[in-house]
């Protein structure tokens, strides 16, 4: 059985995303079954529902603060504020 998710130009954070929507996919067709047709186990349903799907959820929407990039609290420099320090820096050397 081929996945319907295969596309080759995509990037390996893409094939992600696609693996965590057929993992979805999967445990809300589980959780459809009568416990006695599931074909997965409670407990791998449940580390599915619980743990795995959560956690991949969790890393593909992270987003990182400024204190994770370093940067404190202090937005980063604009490009035009560099140069204009620069600018100064060049000045007094030179002067």
């Amino acid at each position: 059985m081929t996945p319907t998710y295969r596309q080759p130009s995509l990037n390996e954070y893409h094939k992600l995303t696609d693996i965590l929507e057929e993992l979805q996919a999967m445990s809300q067709r589980e959780s459809k079954r009568h416990e006695m047709d599931q074909h997965l186990t409670p407990s791998m349903l449940s580390l599915l529902n619980d743990e795995i799907i959560p956690m991949l959820e969790n890393e593909l929407d992270y987003e990182p603060t400024d204190e994770d990039l370093g940067y404190g609290s202090e937005p980063p420099l604009s490009s035009k504020e560099m140069l204009a320090e620069a600018w100064r820096q060049h000045q007094k050397l030179h002067s």
